[in-house]
């Protein structure tokens, strides 16, 4: 009995070792391969662009070697905000796959780029990376320690963004071309204290030293104001180009009043175009004040 035991646990031995010896022997399947497509001229890795920047993306999928199953599916998506959007969803049936493509975007943020490949028998490759979107922002003019005069002064107290200078009130009130050109206008109120205001505002109408109030309506350009909580520094750091803060139509005035150096504010003009203030200096004696301006182009 006890050989026939010893007998019965070598051949489980031998089992086992035929068993693990055939187990090692085959090779498992890697399923299908997928490739991005590096390079000059090609984006693969985690990249920041800028909007409406094209970028070429591309795959290269090849069928397993082990199994040699068929490509028959390749899907593209853009994940944003974790919400994934199928760009490209095709099916077909091949030994390799080839697929390129240019891209660009028209909104900043973060997105991910996923790409997907099926083979006949449901294995899947994937690749992806992250794309940053970014506004290079706009080009614009920047006016420095712009000076401002009261309404009897050679220096003007109406401001022309386009030029950015400034006019007396000889020169606005005499020309009507002048007028058009006049974004805003400062004054020293004694309720108002420091203000810039629209030439359409309803108080700058009514200093009648400045003489708005004889200016045909048409003239009378509609800039609007916004506060903001940009500071002096920020604003001495703008270069070239600057992103501007969304204009918030709700906050709009006609007006910026009870100023103080150091202050920023946002305007936009009658044809859209936003720009900052920042003002400087406002004398302790006079209707006057130094501001630096910065517009789009």
């Amino acid at each position: 009995m006890k050989k026939w035991n010893y007998l019965f646990m070598a051949l489980l031995m031998s089992a086992a070792v035929m068993v693990s010896s055939c187990g090692d022997d085959e090779e498992e399947d890697p399923g299908p391969t997928l490739t991005l497509k590096g390079g000059t001229g090609y984006t693969s890795t985690d990249a920041t662009v800028q909007i409406n920047e094209a970028i070429t993306v591309g795959v290269i999928g090849t069928k397993s070697p082990v199994s040699g199953q068929k490509l028959t599916r390749f899907k593209f998506s853009v994940i944003a905000n974790n919400v994934p959007t199928p760009m490209i969803d095709s099916t077909f049936s091949s030994d390799s796959f080839t697929w390129e493509s240019d891209l660009s975007f028209t909104g900043v943020g973060d997105a991910r780029l996923l790409f997907e490949m099926w083979d006949k028998g449901g294995m899947k490759a994937e690749k992806s990376f992250n794309v940053t979107v970014e506004d290079p922002g706009t080009e614009i003019n920047k006016y420095v320690n712009v000076e401002f005069g009261s309404w009897n002064d050679v220096v003007g107290s109406f401001f022309s963004s386009t030029e950015g200078i400034t006019y007396n009130v000889t020169q606005t009130s005499t020309s009507s071309a002048n007028q058009l050109k006049i974004d805003f206008i400062f004054f020293k109120g004694v309720t108002n204290a420091n203000t810039f205001a629209s030439p359409d505002d309803t108080d700058v109408n009514t200093i009648n030293d400045l003489k708005v109030n004889l200016w045909p309506v048409a003239n009378k350009n509609q800039t609007r104001f916004n506060p903001t909580n940009i500071t002096a520094s920020q604003f001495d750091a703008i270069g070239a180009t600057y992103q501007f803060p969304t204009f918030s139509l709700n906050d709009q005035t006609t007006k910026m009043n009870n100023l103080s150096v150091g202050q920023v504010f946002l305007f936009k003009t009658k044809n859209n175009k936003l720009g900052l203030v920042k003002v400087v200096d406002l004398y302790s004696r006079g209707d006057r004040a130094k501001a630096s301006i910065i517009v789009q182009k």
